[in-house]
């Protein structure tokens, strides 16, 4: 009569499913070891898999199986019986050791960039050592555009080109270019000004979706359409494209009091 040996073995299975494991277990004795298996759910927290050798007797092999007891704390007790050597019940543990060594790693990864202050203050570091400075809050907002457009965080590899993105916004020869090129900017005929001054007093001119552009003002900043002063907001403005990935917008402004929007050349 062959002895039956028991072997368990315990694993921290951090996020990994019980099915993963499941499915970790049933692809190494299938495909690795050329076995059958018969898998039964015990409860919520028990898993049996009985595995043979179809060409031998089954009814000889019904000890042969692998108790999966799932624990408190994401931890799993494995517990194997029946044929299995000690080489097999070693790979075993390798293979599943090596799965949570993977997803350990990931989750680190994970933490890493999921941190929204620590990527803030990358941003921050890297445009310094380019020669630039922002502010804290500008790159907060760089962060919360990234994360509308694209519904994430950013990853690490992508942080590089934020820092770009932020640097081309500083370089105002090159806005003005690319508001040229997206915008094909147009004089209509049909547009007239609600207030008395001419265009050639203001540099004003206005585009098909009715958004002026106007001279950078000397001293305080507003509106061209009613002179309201106090509640000016700068938006973005997606008309113009300054990077494709991530996105980021040019800006403009809008009037609080009568609508009117505006860019500034």
């Amino acid at each position: 009569m062959v002895q039956m040996i028991e072997r368990g073995h315990s694993f921290d299975i951090r996020e990994q499913s019980n099915y993963d494991i499941q499915k970790k277990l049933e692809n190494v004795l299938q495909k690795r070891f050329m076995l059958s298996t018969n898998t039964t759910r015990l409860g919520s927290s028990l898993l049996r898999i009985n595995y043979y050798n179809k060409d031998i007797e089954k009814e000889i092999q019904k000890d042969n199986r692998i108790t999966i007891l799932y624990e408190p704390h994401k931890r799993i007790y494995i517990q194997i019986k029946g044929k299995l050597t000690d080489t097999q019940v070693g790979q075993l543990w390798n293979e599943l050791e090596k799965d949570l060594r993977v997803i350990k790693k990931q989750e680190t990864i994970e933490e890493k960039i999921s941190n929204k202050d620590e990527i803030i203050n990358t941003i921050i570091n890297s445009i310094k050592n380019k020669g630039y400075t922002i502010e804290n809050i500008d790159a907060q907002n760089f962060i919360d555009n990234f994360q509308e457009e694209y519904n994430r965080l950013p990853k690490d590899e992508e942080l590089d080109s934020i820092v770009k993105g932020y640097i081309v916004m500083k370089n105002e020869e090159y806005l003005l270019e690319k508001a040229k090129i997206n915008n094909k900017e147009v004089v209509p005929e049909n547009v007239e000004l609600t207030f008395e001054k001419s265009r050639e007093d203001v540099g004003l001119a206005s585009d098909q979706n009715g958004v002026l552009t106007i001279n950078p003002p000397i001293g305080r900043r507003k509106c061209p359409s009613c002179e309201n002063e106090g509640l000016i907001h700068e938006i973005d403005d997606k008309s113009i494209i300054l990077l494709d990935y991530p996105r980021i917008y040019g800006k403009k402004c809008r009037c609080g009091a009568c609508g009117q929007e505006w860019r500034e050349q």
